[in-house]
């Protein structure tokens, strides 16, 4: 067997996973429950410190490690037959340890089963806290490293107040005492390993690309980065002298260990066998490996089997759409990470804040009952793009970052190529305009990673350039970029290649999955190649973290990397989880929605 941990903000799970891939049982612990959550007074997990500060005790997360294998072992639980542990954790939070590495081996090798692992690693931690992904007390620490680099080229992302070296920078600059205290900086998955290695662990690869600190181009920390987090930089901080900037920065990596240079071996080996405390109190076999946790995001992507193009769109309160790609080509409004089984590839992330809610605003708009129906029924009957977007942002936006905004009634007529930024319709139109906006926004944001994708270029079908005798129907690009000569999102000029862009296949996920219509119309304007599925998954990041231990067990067996998809296939019961769903075929026609979508957001955002 093997398990799939999973640290969320509120809950601690843990999945058991047969090694044909077949999950068991979920085991949990929600924080807020606890005695110990009660002492801190923690609500959905977190603490409000004030001015934005975000924090989770570490404490509870201890107690709940305790907690939840307990619960296993009163269950009956077989702990000898685990073979592999890995799992996920909340990304961008970071743990400040105190103790040296001799000190957190000699707690862990005590085999006292009546002492809590709280106690044993009582004074461990020259911070007590760790800082959560709602965070938002780092505004002058965004903005320096915005200005210091050109982050998205080098990091994948850029900054933003959640990211962990915007958050050591904050604790070294105003608790230096902290800072200086701290033996060792973990990842919150780091941790995670660490505790059951019983041994400092190096940052999983993927995972630190969520620290505005790795150089995704050396796949090694980037120096000035470095120096920024520890408050050193010579343009920022003032330090004049060379030989104090290379001691703070010999130091700063000390603190975050060493990240192994990128190989096919490095994606599968094992952080070393689970310590000894776990061994005795709760009958794990000393033989029991422990492989280096990962970010929720990226453990979510595990436990589907996705190719190079697959997109998974998770159409819940916020809309998120995740990418596997092999092409390397960031921007500010999405984020890039290695990917943790694929060796040469990356994961595309974009992160909306307006989804379902700004959608039921509309439904209840139109119909007091509040319920789908006509909603749904106006959505299905639009057989073509019908020339009407909006921008709906009832919450500001990250993906075009902007203030709330309801922006209606924007026209294009393609009889005369005229944008009626005034047009008058009523709520009845609103229900394409939002779904269409969406979905055009998810669809020219994956273009960029998708346009210049090797494995795509055999795939991709150019639109046609031969004039079609209805525009509305199949828009040569030459025609587009007539009606809309500036033709950008992001700042970045749009071409053919990205317009007729698909991706491979596209599944998804969350509240709105089930809606048929929503999902059908998503399809549609996505274009995917070879299909769109429903997925329903419970856990995925559990799951996925399993998956990932059972894999990474089987390729220290054969002693080579296997390929992940093609080990997920030999056992995935995809008729379990996986539904797929006809659209209809009307990708061209919504490439004249990426103009006007480009007219909107640039109205917007100048």
């Amino acid at each position: 067997m093997f398990l799939g941990w999973d640290l969320l903000t509120q809950q601690l799970k843990i999945l058991v996973c047969l090694d044909t891939l077949i999950p068991l049982q979920v085991y949990s612990v929600e924080f807020d429950t606890l005695p110990i959550g009660k002492k801190y007074g923690v609500r959905k997990g977190v603490l409000d410190l004030g001015e934005g500060c975000i924090v989770s005790p570490i404490e509870i997360w201890l107690d709940a490690i305790d907690l939840v294998l307990q619960q296993m072992k009163n269950d009956g639980f077989e702990f000898l037959k685990v073979k592999g542990i890995c799992g996920s954790a909340q990304q961008h939070g970071s743990v400040y340890w105190k103790w040296s590495n001799e000190q957190l081996q000699d707690a862990l090798k005590s085999t006292n089963e009546n002492e809590p692992l709280l106690q044993k690693l009582l004074g461990a931690f020259s911070y007590n806290y760790s800082p959560n992904w709602q965070d938002h007390s780092t505004g002058k620490e965004a903005q320096i490293f915005k200005e210091a680099i050109d982050l998205p080229k080098v990091t994948g992302s850029t900054s933003h107040l959640r990211f962990t070296g915007l958050q050591i920078r904050k604790i070294s600059r105003t608790m230096p005492e902290v800072y200086n205290d701290t033996s060792r900086i973990s990842l919150v998955s780091s941790f995670i390993t660490t505790l059951l290695v019983g041994d400092y662990s190096d940052l999983e690869l993927a995972d630190a690309g969520g620290m505005n600190l790795f150089d995704m181009n050396t796949n090694d920390w980037n120096d000035e980065l470095l120096l920024l987090a520890a408050s050193h930089s010579k343009i920022y901080d003032g330090v004049e002298s060379a030989s104090e900037r290379d001691e703070a920065l010999q130091e700063i990596k000390r603190k975050l260990g060493k990240i192994d240079a990128l190989s096919s071996s490095s994606l599968y080996k094992n952080a070393g066998r689970i310590a000894p405390y776990f061994v005795s109190k709760y009958g794990f076999t000393t033989d029991c490996k422990i492989y280096p946790m990962t970010g929720d995001n990226l453990a979510t992507i595990l436990a589907l089997p996705l190719q190079a193009n697959d997109a998974l769109v998770s159409l819940g309160t916020s809309t998120t759409v995740l990418i596997v790609t092999d092409n390397y080509n960031p921007s500010p409004n999405y984020h890039l990470f290695k990917h943790p089984t694929l060796h040469n590839h990356y994961m595309g992330m974009i992160c909306y804040c307006n989804g379902s809610l700004a959608r039921e605003q509309i439904r209840d708009q139109l119909l007091e009952s509040s319920t789908w129906n006509e909603f749904n029924q106006i959505l299905d009957s639009q057989s073509k793009f019908d020339g009407k977007l909006g921008i709906y942002f009832p919450l500001g936006e990250i993906v075009p970052t902007t203030p709330a905004k309801i922006y209606r009634r924007c026209e294009f007529d393609p009889t005369t190529g005229a944008v009626n930024m005034k047009s008058l319709w009523d709520i009845k139109n609103d229900v394409c305009g939002i779904v269409d906006s969406q979905a055009l926004s998810c669809r020219v944001r994956l273009a960029f990673m998708l346009a210049h994708s090797k494995s795509s270029k055999s795939a991709t079908p150019e639109i046609d350039n031969n004039p079609s005798e209805n525009a509305s129907d199949s828009i040569p690009y030459k025609d587009l970029v007539h009606y809309f000569p500036d033709l950008s999102i992001d700042g970045t000029k749009i071409t053919k290649e990205m317009v007729s862009s698909h991706p491979n296949r596209c599944f998804y996920v969350g509240g709105a999955s089930n809606n048929s219509s929503i999902i059908r119309k998503f399809g549609t304007i996505l274009g995917p190649l070879a299909g769109n599925f429903k997925v329903e998954i419970s856990n995925a990041c559990a799951l996925g973290g399993a998956y990932k231990a059972a894999w990474s067990y089987a390729c220290e067996e054969e002693n080579q990397l296997i390929d992940y998809n093609e080990y997920l296939e030999k056992y995935y019961k995809k008729d379990q989880y996986i539904e797929s769903f006809d659209v209809d075929s009307l990708f061209e026609s919504y490439s004249l929605g990426i103009g006007l979508l480009s007219v909107l957001e640039n109205s917007i955002t100048k």
